[in-house]
């Protein structure tokens, strides 16, 4: 961990403290709570809203339950920066990117069959978590950790929406395209 504390440019240094905002659940929650409505009322696809809230709001109370549990204290090896809070183990920020970033990637491929969203999610991921190392707020297996609880919260949901999603495009198959109030060529989502 000390070879990751020298002095950088200032630009990697903002970048690295603005970054991790992207991966809190204090700014992802809203945004996804909106994103949900937005699904549910006026794309109609309540099981898209409520998968994507469900992995946001859980991975929040994983995060939460298991640093209680752990308790474990922050690296004390330079004066901790950026947002931090409650203990160090495991990763909040590492629980989102591997939850609901990739939640997001799997809805877009799936609806869109864009593959461009897994590059996205990843790059944050891989920048996002250096930073938690960079900035003095995690120790790596803090890191690693919740990046693997992520990946089991990941499956777990994926595993228990799979009934929701494989009817809601068994529904949408089975009414004509004029029912369904779109172009019979159109993408699911407008």
């Amino acid at each position: 961990m000390l070879s990751i504390h020298r002095p950088m440019p200032v630009a990697f240094d903002w970048l690295m403290l603005g970054l991790p905002w992207l991966g809190t659940n204090l700014t992802l929650l809203p945004i996804i709570a909106l994103v949900s409505l937005w699904l549910w009322r006026k794309q109609r696809r309540g099981e898209l809203a409520l998968q994507l809230f469900a992995v946001s709001l859980g991975s929040l109370i994983v995060n939460a339950v298991l640093k209680g549990a752990f308790g474990r204290p922050r690296p004390d090896l330079w004066e901790h920066r950026g947002q931090f809070a409650w203990s160090s183990y495991p990763s909040g920020h590492a629980i989102v990117c591997a939850s609901v970033f990739f939640t997001i990637a799997l809805m877009l491929f799936r609806e869109r069959r864009w593959r461009w969203p897994f590059a996205a999610a990843a790059l944050l991921m891989v920048v996002t978590l250096y930073s938690r190392l960079y900035l003095g707020v995690h120790w790596p297996t803090d890191v690693v950790g919740g990046y693997l609880i992520g990946l089991v919260w990941l499956a777990a949901t994926e595993y228990a929406f799979a009934p929701f999603r494989d009817a809601s495009h068994i529904r949408a198959k089975s009414k004509p395209a004029s029912v369904r109030g779109q172009p019979a060529d159109s993408a699911p989502l407008r």
